[in-house]
């Protein structure tokens, strides 16, 4: 059985919830006007492009536009940094074309060797 007090603070969260939607939205439209006043190189520059804060700007009020925005731009960064698979294996290559490793790899020489060649030269 439900308590009183758990339904009255129930009631309680939802009002100043509902009392604080004007804010949220008055914020997120700030956000966005911000958003849209930037240029191209900016907005690339924090992962989005013109047509994201577009369609940020479309949403319905009730929705959060920084949730499409944030997913926009987590994308486009992780398409980005992904290495490009091999066209032969479908895997990504264990080297770069110059055959030194990837920036996710390790440096075939140990931390020792690295050491003595400071030590020596």
């Amino acid at each position: 059985m439900i308590s009183a007090s758990h339904v009255w603070r129930t009631i309680g969260v939802q009002a100043r919830r509902a009392a604080a939607w004007p804010f949220r939205v008055a914020a997120a439209r700030t956000t966005l006007t911000t958003l849209a006043k930037m240029d191209r190189r900016e907005l690339a520059d924090i992962g989005l492009n013109p047509s994201d804060v577009r369609d940020a700007s479309a949403l319905p009020l009730d929705r959060d536009p920084t949730e499409l925005l944030a997913r926009r731009a987590r994308e486009r960064r992780e398409k980005t940094f992904r290495p490009t698979p091999c066209s032969q294996t479908g895997r990504a290559p264990p080297d770069g074309p110059d055959g030194r490793p990837g920036r996710d790899r390790p440096s075939p020489r140990s931390d020792a060797k690295v050491f003595d060649l400071v030590r020596i030269g």
